[in-house]
């Protein structure tokens, strides 16, 4: 009896689950890319090279919380997108090689029988038509100036 019991129950949670259709979605596009105007997400990618030269330092070499940094122009991150769209950043760590941001590698070196460990860390931050890409050296040994880095941007918006 308790099995026909549990059975039965059973049938009618199953039976209640179904309910009425929800409302019709939007139509897709036939093949388009969303950089033509039409609706749906819109998206545009650039690259950027910080050469050795265009790294700044914040604060004096070597100091505690000192940093590099390096700004670059970006007129397509417009207001709107800043707002209401999507930034995402990658470095390039290798021949098409990408790491999204923030990216941490660590690091050391052995010198006359010493260990030296660090960490760099790579990031960036933006405002309406400007990048500003970071490293920093978990050491702050900002005396060792960074070599030439190429950071991707993809910005994406409705």
């Amino acid at each position: 009896m308790k099995r026909i019991l549990v059975v039965f129950l059973a049938m009618i949670a199953l039976s209640a689950c179904e309910g009425p259709m929800g409302p019709a979605g939007r139509d897709g596009r036939d093949g388009t890319d969303g950089r033509d105007g039409q609706d749906g997400t819109k998206w545009y990618t650039a690259s950027f090279t910080v050469n050795k030269s265009d790294w700044k330092l914040s604060g004096r070499a070597g100091d505690l919380n000192t940093y590099f940094y390096a700004d670059k122009s970006i007129p397509e991150l417009t207001d709107f997108v800043f707002d209401e769209g999507l930034v995402v950043g990658y470095i390039q760590t290798g021949t098409d090689v990408r790491n999204g941001m923030p990216f941490v590698l660590h690091q050391g070196e052995a010198v006359d029988g010493a260990e030296f460990l660090w960490t760099e860390t790579y990031d960036f931050d933006y405002s309406p038509g400007m990048l500003r890409f970071y490293l920093t050296y978990s050491d702050f040994n900002t005396q060792v100036l960074p070599e030439s880095e190429t950071f991707h941007i993809v910005l994406m918006w409705e």
